[in-house]
Parts: C-alpha cells; sequence; structure tokens
C-alpha cells in the first residue's frame, strides 16, 4: 500500500531535522573513529527466512577478521556501532557499543544474535528511518564520520520526494548514506514489485548520498553476507 506524502510534509520534516538539538555536551561525549549505524529493512516483504538470513549475514561478516583490522585504522582505532530495524516505524536492537578489539565485536554480535526480530509494521518507509538515524549520532561518541549503513529489499512507500528531501538534508550536515539493496530476481518472488529501472539504480538516484558514498547490491538474499562485508571493508576503511 502507497502512502502518499506532500512536498510541504518533506519540508517540515527536513526544518525540523535541522533544528533537532544535540542531547549531550560534545565534553561528555567518548571520541571514536567512526559513527555507524546498521539498518536493517524488516518490512512484509522480509519474511522470517529472508530475515534470518540477513541476520546471520550481519553476524558473520561483523565477525570477520578483516573487519577489525581496518577499524584499527581509524583514529582513533574505535567504532561506535549501533544495529536498527526499520519498516513503518524503528527500533534499536543493539544501542551503541564501542567496538576496538575481538571481545567488544563479539559483544556487539552476540546483543544483535540474541534479540529477536521487532513487529514494527509492513511498509517500506526509508525517509523515516534516515531521520530516525541522525537523531542516533553524537548521542554516547562523538567524532569520526557519521555513516548511516542501510538495506532493503523495496523502495519507499511514500514516494522519492520525502526521501530525496531527507537525503539531501543529512548529506548537508555530513552524514554519509550507503546502501545494499537486496535484488530479487524471479523465481523468488516479492511484494510490491521493486522499481521498473533496478532497486540499485533507486538507491543511487535516491537514497545514498555524501562523500565517499558506496552502494553495495546484493543478488538475492544468499549474497547477503558476502555483500555487507564488502560494504563494510569499504565504508570502514
Amino acid at each position: 500500500m502507497k502512502i502518499l506524502v506532500t512536498r510541504r510534509q518533506a519540508l517540515a520534516a527536513t526544518s525540523a531535522l535541522a533544528l533537532a538539538p544535540l542531547t549531550a555536551e560534545a565534553s561528555e561525549q567518548e571520541k571514536v573513529g567512526m559513527q555507524l549505524i546498521l539498518a536493517a529493512d524488516v518490512s512484509g516483504s522480509v519474511n522470517a527466512t529472508r530475515y534470518k538470513t540477513q541476520q546471520d549475514g550481519y553476524l558473520e561478516a561483523l565477525g570477520d577478521s578483516r573487519v577489525l583490522n581496518v577499524i584499527r585504522e581509524l583514529d582513533p582505532p574505535a567504532l561506535a556501532v549501533t544495529f536498527i530495524a526499520w519498516a513503518r516505524e524503528q527500533q534499536v536492537m543493539v544501542p551503541w557499543t564501542r567496538v576496538e578489539d575481538a571481545k567488544s565485536m563479539d559483544l556487539f554480535r552476540n546483543r544483535l544474535k540474541d534479540e529477536r526480530r521487532p513487529q514494527i509494521g509492513i511498509n517500506t518507509l526509508i525517509s523515516r528511518a534516515l531521520l530516525f538515524c541522525n537523531r542516533l549520532f553524537d548521542r554516547e561518541f562523538t567524532g569520526g564520520r557519521k555513516v548511516i549503513d542501510v538495506s532493503g529489499d523495496g523502495d519507499d512507500n511514500q514516494g522519492i520526494v520525502g526521501l530525496r528531501e531527507v537525503r539531501d538534508a543529512l548529506v548537508a550536515r555530513g552524514v554519509v548514506i550507503n546502501g545494499l539493496p537486496i535484488i530479487v530476481k524471479p523465481p523468488e518472488y516479492i511484494f510490491p514489485p521493486q522499481p521498473p529501472e533496478g532497486l540499485d539504480v533507486y538507491y543511487r538516484n535516491h537514497v545514498v548520498g555524501g562523500e565517499g558514498h558506496v552502494t553495495i547490491e546484493s543478488i538475492g538474499f544468499d549474497n547477503f553476507k558476502q555483500a555487507i562485508l564488502q560494504k563494510l571493508l569499504l565504508e570502514i576503511g
């Protein structure tokens, strides 16, 4: 089901974004080399099997020793990372965690593994997910690049106007948005269908942005682990 949003509503949302205050003084926050938000699609098109494949992909990719190697190259050599689920609404599944070694990475991965999939709607609302993510930056940690890593298998049900307004507002504030579109091809089935130009093209045109942004598509859910690993190495490194 499509949800319509007017240009006035989109502008109101981005105006509120521009005025959103920080929640803590910089002196109270711990400095890291990068702030990374992993944002995973849990909308209605992501069935239980697809969600499990997606979650396992994150867990395996984050456990790859090469990810820790690129984290150690950050300045300072520490990554602040959080994991959120999004659909119509959004929910933090794993709170901000400082990752600097295998022990702290395992802590993050185990928290993610133990979390149950939240029931937060069936719609695919990317613009709302981006706004939610932006409000999470500079709360417990400060410094480094601010990156939203958004994965999903569909276009925004509200249309591209509001999505592009939000993307452009975040990019103007220095946020980098990376994309991992999951391409579903026959005999796999998805409803609503993916955009005719291809979800990878849609993400490149309307979702991703910012300095050095990347888009890595996953051909089906089974290729998700390799795609997320490749993107983690690129965006952290």
